[in-house]
């Protein structure tokens, strides 16, 4: 029996090291996928050029997987309060990154669309609760995983007019919103108060209000995107729509990376790991790569140095900036 025990002991250490779960993520360069590949635009003619979305790999560390990350040079650990808010469990973590990639691909269908000429409509059908201050005016009221519909008589038809309305009440206010969980509607009043001693904006305490709707457009677009969450590729899939809703060839022959955000009027927003994706890009052979304008560029700059690539890295504010630099750019 004895001979047995360091085998067990060492069966263990093994599960231990990699199985039990630490309160930490780890992250790492992911992929550089093709946005031809994950978007059709009904008629259209695919060309050429390649524009490519790019992807952080992320896993929760166990003990092997958190030292291992010490010796790779573009891995990053976060903990987990980094990316749980308060009360959030692992399922709503991840059915909110689904949201951020539905937002995305909503947000670059419309910019898109605009941006070509085309029209878009709108379906709106609430806001998402990600999650609940503690002690917060709706700590007790509302749960993460609610969709808002209602704000007192008036249905929400947009993220901002939620916003706009909520920050319009004195505190103290008491309002009525009507609410869905697990697809049965609910009313509740909440107080509205004041968000910070240091601040007069007042709000109902709720982490991260995310939109939930729906696009309808002419001709159709469908995503085939699986797996991924995250807001970071809807610039790449605006361009991707454009370039499928106008003639030529975008990219004019070139292999073009990108991340960020697209928001309201084409503005790009910031996104995590930049510094991450610049090596995605270059193992994909990228040979310019788009990125957002500030922190991100700067981040970025230095892992085009690393890792001595001659991709050249392009910042942007907008997404007409990268159309226009795309415009520029002669044909290969």
């Amino acid at each position: 029996m004895k001979a047995w025990k360091p085998a067990l002991a060492a069966v263990l250490a093994a599960m231990i090291a990699f199985f039990v779960p630490l309160p930490y993520f780890i992250s790492y360069p992911g992929d550089a996928t093709s946005t031809e590949q994950l978007i059709d635009v009904e008629g259209a003619t695919k060309e050429p050029g390649d524009l490519m979305m790019l992807t952080i790999a992320q896993r929760r560390a166990t003990p092997y997987f958190l030292v291992e990350s010490l010796f790779l040079p573009f891995a990053d650990r976060s903990s987990v309060s980094d990316y749980l808010y308060d009360g959030e469990s692992d399922a709503q973590y991840e059915k909110r990154q689904k949201l951020y990639m539905e937002e995305a691909q909503h947000n670059a269908t419309i910019e898109g669309y605009e941006l070509a000429g085309k029209k878009a409509t709108v379906d709106f059908k609430g806001i998402y609760v990600s999650g609940i201050i503690p002690d917060g005016p709706a700590d007790g009221k509302l749960k993460a995983g609610d969709q808002i519909t209602a704000v007192g008589d008036e249905a929400i038809t947009s993220l901002s007019g939620f916003m706009k309305t909520i920050s319009s009440k004195k505190a103290g206010t008491k309002v009525e919103l009507t609410f869905l969980r697990n697809k049965k509607q609910r009313q509740t009043d909440i107080t509205v108060s004041q968000l910070t001693k240091e601040s007069e904006r007042v709000g109902l305490g709720i982490y991260e209000p995310l939109p939930m709707s729906s696009v309808k457009t002419d001709p159709e677009v469908d995503f085939n995107v699986k797996d991924v969450g995250g807001p970071s590729a809807g610039m790449m899939f605006t361009l991707e729509i454009y370039d499928q809703l106008t003639k030529g060839d975008l990219a004019k022959g070139y292999k073009i990376a990108g991340t960020g955000t697209i928001e309201e009027g084409g503005q790009v927003g910031p996104i995590g790991g930049a510094w991450q994706k610049v090596v995605a890009a270059d193992e994909a052979d990228a040979e310019i790569m788009f990125v957002p304008s500030g922190e991100n560029y700067k981040e970025a700059k230095p892992s085009i140095k690393k890792i001595e690539t001659n991709m050249k890295l392009v910042p942007i504010k907008t997404v007409e900036d990268a159309l226009d630099y795309l415009e520029a750019l002669p044909a290969k």
